[in-house]
């Protein structure tokens, strides 16, 4: 049995098929960038393997990254099964740091972020895709259509993030927290890695804007597994407002300290 700190590396599998129509918008692949997607992931034994097999069908992905984040089921064997190139089991440490811990075993130029839980649905990842590859956009993030598995378009937790990003960059998000997105590899390094936790989504959008990095959202017709309203879901809804709310503040500290420093006199400006 693998251990919870090592790594599984499977070759992938053959034979890609013809792409759906999603696809189409990545067949024009630039300068032979390389793309790794990266897949964090709890408890999703039943979708993650359609996930994997969704994302492998995608032009120019070279490798798909999953990181078990501390699951009690099945879905790093299963990830395993479905021909994910690397599978890394962790104890759990939140979103955030299963993103890092697959970031930092990824070696492609382009990253992929992908919920493990959207099925086939993920194929139209591929949308996000060609923005970035063309320098038309230094990171992509996809908005859901409106309605039931839809991925919660409203509510307290999205609300807040729309109104702190807002705040923080000026931007009025559609989709604050999806977790969706493509993105150049120098990017987070741009922004010092993947913020910890529920609040790694709302950093990134704010990292990259405030970095001068065009952010795009693209419609797509993804769905994946909506919290529910038992007690459960609220739990979980709760946990992930405070920690919106907790990167917020540390990001709105961290921006009027550099206001203060920059009104010494020092102009400092960077190229997106």
């Amino acid at each position: 049995m693998t251990s919870p700190e090592s790594t599984s590396a499977f070759k992938p599998k053959s034979g890609l098929g013809a792409a759906s129509e999603a696809n189409a918008a990545a067949k024009s692949f630039k300068n032979q960038r390389t793309v790794s997607v990266l897949i964090p992931a709890y408890n999703e034994a039943e979708r993650i393997g359609a996930t994997i097999a969704a994302v492998r069908l995608i032009p120019g992905v070279t490798e798909i990254v999953v990181v078990d984040d501390g699951s009690s089921d099945e879905t790093a064997q299963r990830a395993e099964t479905a021909g994910a190139d690397v599978v890394l089991r962790q104890e759990n440490r939140g979103k955030g740091a299963a993103l890092q811990a697959a970031y930092l075993l990824s070696t492609g130029d382009i990253l992929l972020l992908v919920d493990a839980d959207l099925g086939a649905s993920a194929s139209e990842a591929a949308l996000l895709l060609e923005p970035v590859i063309n320098d038309a956009a230094g990171m992509t993030i996809a908005t859901f259509p409106v309605g039931a598995g839809s991925g919660g378009g409203v509510g307290l937790v999205v609300g807040l993030a729309r109104w702190g990003i807002r705040r923080l960059t000026g931007r009025t998000m559609t989709a604050p927290l999806s977790g969706q997105r493509a993105l150049r590899r120098q990017l987070i390094a741009d922004v010092g890695g993947f913020a910890a936790g529920w609040g790694a989504e709302v950093a990134l959008t704010v990292g990259a804007l405030q970095a001068n990095y065009q952010v795009r959202e693209v419609p797509t017709s993804m769905s994946h597994r909506v919290t529910g309203h038992n007690l459960t879901g609220i739990l979980h809804r709760g946990a992930q407002f405070i920690a919106v709310a907790k990167i917020l503040w540390q990001m709105r500290t961290a921006s009027s300290s550099r206001e203060e420093e920059n009104s010494t006199g020092a102009v400092i400006k960077r190229n997106g």
